[in-house]
């Protein structure tokens, strides 16, 4: 585990009677930061940065684990996450908290 409690596994998937392979990543959230993973993972990239960037101009950090109020940076740099996410248990509590459409998974590749 890690100090978010999200579990990672990295792995290696082969297919017989060919050099193929494909890396594949498994990863365990808890109940409680389960949301924030599920839009990571869920994507795509485009949608992922615009909630970061949407969240960054609302005062807040968003990861794969949380929505962060953020602190200030110095020397220019951006803001790192504070110490506590805001408690939002689905995905659509942090879409509607940070004013963005709802989008259904099937519906974010911007």
């Amino acid at each position: 585990g890690t100090d978010s409690g999200v579990d990672t596994y990295f792995g290696l998937c082969t297919y017989p009677g060919r050099e193929l392979r494909h890396r594949i990543d498994f990863k365990v959230y808890p109940r409680d930061i389960y949301a924030f993973g599920l839009i990571a993972w869920t994507g795509n990239d485009v949608l992922n940065r615009r909630l970061r960037l949407l969240a960054e101009s609302k005062g807040y950090r968003l990861d794969d684990t949380g929505l962060f109020p953020a602190t200030h940076g110095s020397g220019g740099k951006r803001g790192s996450r504070g110490t506590a996410s805001l408690k939002l248990e689905t995905e659509k509590e942090v879409f509607d908290f940070l004013g963005f459409p709802w989008l259904e998974p099937y519906e974010r590749n911007l």
